[in-house]
């Protein structure tokens, strides 16, 4: 077994952000890639070198254990494909035993989750199936090196990278001021909203700002983690604990201890782990599958979800004793849609990062595409929003962009009509009390409160420039809109 880490450079309180991680200045971390293919080394030595890592290449396994026994290299990081180290997949067990406390990714051109669970089960960190983008790649690698970083014993965490927190809307400051409140006091947070809201931004932001700020903070993304894996992942395991289980592993809470842990999409867990949950944060304290030895540690618990836990209760699907425990304090974030105040800086920000990671020639977004993000309702939330302007980045095709987004907006009212007419036209041939004029009369009212709803959202629920869009009075929309009951809330 290795633990042939290399000693930093300078004194570890000093970091410079490199390749998505935090690592000690002047300390590149070095990465030992394992592959039989020429042009996959090539593609992993040109993007990782890019990204601020130090790249080794071996076409073998036999060549790369021989350097790692002599010395002559000392990986952060080791990305291999199991099946071409020797041509069995039960090689992977060889690479995790020589490498000790430095984090393995298995690169596999398996994508079913029997073959993540072996590799895992294996030792192995992470799991990228071929082919795969530069995205996960670099996720992969800073999540690795990330839970690396914090198993070291000697390594003091380093602190959690800056968080550009954007709350330039009433509803954002809300909850900026709350995180802010809520952070000393190092109380479990659930914090709630649809998916892409920035649930995520919210929980590094309460940890950057307590008094755990330079301790670990150790991200648990449940739901992207097969639910055979998730115990073991959060708690560990001993060696021989089930098939496979070839070495002691701490779990992520212990790679938390003294921190914080985010657990996000807290409502994926099984209820074995609810029950292991409880007891944590009930007693600071669990054991690893396969061992009577209790752990003690002490960890901030941050939680979210995007589903209604109280509906998960009433189903059966969660512990309503977890639910309390974990809701000391609520942070609820609102979709974008409901607070576009936030766009523009959004806009600003995501455009400085990404013309400047694709060398991109845009300088800023045009006129009508912004018209056009003020006025889509984002399902997907900052997510998209972000996933769009990188988009622009990358191909500066503003038309294109503004033209796909116009035509989702037209097709989503399209298919909101198709559903209502649909759904009454179904009571009516299952109800004798529904006559076809009844029919049309609601079918007609639901699509108009849809239509009232949708443009009141296009202009922020300014009601004078609705009545002008939708062609009617100003006196003739507020009743309507006290018609049909509609509430800022919805929008």
């Amino acid at each position: 077994m290795l633990d042939n880490r290399r000693p930093p450079a300078l004194d570890l309180g000093v970091v410079v952000p490199v390749g998505g991680g935090e690592f000690p200045l002047a300390y590149v971390p070095e990465i030992l890639c394992v592959d039989q293919q020429e042009t996959l080394l090539d593609y992993l030595s040109r993007n990782l070198s890019s990204a601020g890592y130090e790249v080794v290449t071996c076409l073998s396994w036999a060549k790369a254990k021989e350097m790692l026994i002599e010395g002559r290299v000392q990986p952060d990081l080791i990305l291999v494909d199991p099946v071409g180290t020797n041509g069995s997949s039960s090689s992977l067990q060889e690479v995790c035993e020589l490498a000790g406390s430095t984090p393995v990714i298995a690169l596999s051109t398996g994508r079913d989750p029997k073959s993540i669970v072996r590799a895992i089960q294996q030792g192995a960190r992470g799991f990228v199936s071929k082919p795969f983008s530069l995205d996960e790649l670099q996720k992969a690698v800073s999540d690795a090196l990330a839970d690396g970083k914090a198993s070291l014993a000697h390594a003091r965490p380093s602190p959690t990278p800056p968080v550009h927190f954007i709350a330039n809307s009433p509803a954002m400051q809300d909850v900026q001021r709350m995180a802010l409140r809520v952070a000393k006091s190092e109380v479990p947070v659930l914090i709630t909203g649809e998916t892409g809201v920035g649930k995520d931004v919210v929980a590094r932001f309460i940890h950057m700002n307590s008094g755990l700020s330079e301790r670990p903070f150790v991200k648990v993304n449940c739901a992207a983690m097969p639910s055979e894996l998730v115990e073991s992942e959060l708690f560990g395991y001993r060696k021989g604990a089930f098939t496979g289980a070839y070495i002691d592993r701490p779990g992520k809470f212990e790679f938390a201890n003294n921190g914080t842990i985010f657990l996000d999409e807290i409502a994926e867990f099984t209820s074995a782990v609810q029950a292991k949950l409880l007891q944590v944060l009930q007693d600071g304290q669990f054991s690893r599958l396969g061992s009577n030895e209790e752990i003690l540690v002490n960890v901030r618990v941050l939680a979210a979800t995007n589903q209604k836990l109280e509906a998960a209760i009433k189903q059966g699907k969660f512990r309503e004793d977890l639910y309390y425990r974990l809701n000391v304090v609520n942070i609820n974030i609102s979709p974008l849609r409901r607070r576009r105040e936030d766009i523009p800086a959004f806009c600003e920000f995501f455009m400085g990062r990404y013309t400047k990671q694709y060398e991109s020639k845009a300088t800023e977004i045009p006129p009508s595409l912004v018209e056009t993000f003020a006025t889509y309702p984002w399902p997907g939330n900052v997510r998209e929003l972000e996933n769009t302007i990188k988009r622009f980045a990358v191909l500066e095709d503003a038309k294109a962009i503004e033209e796909e987004l116009r035509e989702k907006m037209s097709n989503e009212t399209a298919i909101s009509i198709e559903e209502v007419a649909g759904e009454y036209v179904d009571q009516a041939v299952d109800s004798r009390d529904l006559d076809l004029k009844e029919v049309t009369r609601r079918a007609i009212s639901r699509v108009e409160r849809d239509m009232i709803v949708k443009t009141l959202r296009k202009t922020n629920w300014n009601k004078s420039q609705a009545a002008r869009e939708l062609r009617v009075s100003y006196k003739t929309l507020l009743t309507k809109i006290d018609q049909y009951g509609i509430d800022p809330s919805e929008l």
